[in-house]
């Protein structure tokens, strides 16, 4: 098994953004180097990968809002919007990204 620097951030994505990435760099998961803390937008912004095209990420298996700061050495995966409803809440991403229009979520008036 190859090692990697404590700073490469390791990259995986999810549904379609598993091919798209795969088509890019070549392998998944892939590794790049990040000497310094970075959003899930400005990597995801690196990664050329529209901000529309996520819906929320993990980051060493916890899921998290775009906003999110990730650490060098951290494992990062991407999910698009499109994930059905009973795996959103199980894998406890139903309220991390409520801002985001194509989040699922509950529609009332206040």
């Amino acid at each position: 098994m190859m090692e990697y620097a404590n700073n490469s951030l390791e990259i995986r994505g999810f549904l379609q953004l598993n091919s798209v990435l795969r088509k890019k760099y070549g392998s998944m998961p892939f590794y790049i180097d990040q000497d310094k803390p970075i959003t899930g937008f400005d990597l995801a912004t690196r990664l050329e990968i529209a901000h529309q095209e996520i819906e929320v990420i993990f980051v060493n298996g916890f899921v998290q809002a775009l906003d999110f700061v990730i650490q060098p050495g951290d494992r990062v995966a991407f999910l698009p919007p499109g994930c059905p409803g009973p795996y959103r809440i199980a894998l406890g991403f139903y309220g991390k990204n409520q801002r985001d229009e194509t989040n699922f979520k509950n529609t009332r008036e206040d």
